[in-house]
């Protein structure tokens, strides 16, 4: 399967990869899929040799990412303020909590060398009222996050091998 053109391997290992938190977030009634697990899978399919697509910097730049989002939402008071997903608006608080958390989420992907862009759709997900401020909530994204870099980097390592 690793020999496949990447005309083929990289669009079936990214359909592969929403399929597995697809399936069992159908199954367990939780929000196991979400917006920013598509370029995670993206990255690790069709640029499995990149730094920003191992194992290390998807799962600590999706930390930080959920860090730097609920912190902005707790300090600009946005905890059960209504979702721009609900409300269909972006409001100055949550303009400003995406604005911080961004900026926190990158500053500390570089500190921690885990640079990883989808994550920065996770950290607004959170600022926009996508997942409140609830534990559910921070183990739906953790849940999802963990199926995906652990299924992706098995695939990602498969598909390195060949490339090296």
């Amino acid at each position: 399967m690793r020999r496949l053109p990447n005309v083929i391997w990289a669009p079936l290992v990214s359909g592969i990869l929403m399929l597995i938190p697809g399936l069992m977030a159908l199954v367990t009634g939780r929000v196991w899929l979400f917006p920013s697990l598509g370029p995670t899978a993206f990255l690790q399919a069709e640029a499995p040799t990149l730094p920003m697509s191992r194992l290390y910097n998807t799962l600590i730049g999706h930390l930080v990412g959920i860090i730097a989002g609920y912190l902005a939402v707790i300090m600009l008071g946005l905890n059960g303020a209504d979702s721009v997903f609900v409300i269909h608006r972006v409001t100055v608080g949550r303009m400003w909590a995406s604005v911080i958390a961004v900026t926190l989420t990158l500053a500390g992907q570089i500190l921690l060398k885990a640079a990883h862009a989808p994550a920065a759709a996770t950290t607004l997900l959170i600022t926009m009222g996508g997942f409140q401020r609830k534990w559910s909530d921070v183990a739906d994204l953790a849940v999802g996050i963990l199926i995906v870099a652990f299924m992706g980097e098995c695939l990602r390592r498969l598909r390195a091998s060949e490339t090296v």
